[in-house]
């Protein structure tokens, strides 16, 4: 478990992608994000995030393929290292970036109190 654990979004230009997956995030094994459609490249998101924070476990279900637009880089850090540096990935992936600042958020005033 590492307490250093960010993940932002920056901007990019737009690129069309295909998705062949829905992915769901957990945290200490609740849902806390998806299910969502999301591309094949997206695994390597999940690893860098249960890489950081083993309680972070992504799983992927396969899916109809279907065609979407990227607006975004994603990027995954643990203390001073990148793990992950500018995944191509949705602006809706903010929600992703809240859910896991909100978890880990919660996990600390639960270990405090």
């Amino acid at each position: 478990m590492n307490q250093q654990l960010n993940v932002w979004l920056e901007n990019k230009q737009h690129s069309i992608e295909g998705h062949i997956f829905q992915c769901t995030l957990k945290f200490d094994d609740r849902v806390i994000y998806g299910p969502i459609s999301c591309h094949d490249n997206t695994v390597a998101l999940g690893d860098a995030i249960h890489n950081a924070d083993s309680r972070f476990k992504m799983s992927f279900d396969k899916k109809d393929h279907t065609v979407e637009g990227h607006t975004r880089y994603i990027s995954v850090k643990s203390g001073d290292k990148v793990l992950l540096d500018k995944l191509s990935t949705h602006d809706n992936m903010a929600g992703l970036v809240a859910a896991i600042d909100l978890a880990l958020d919660i996990a600390q005033v639960r270990e405090t109190d």
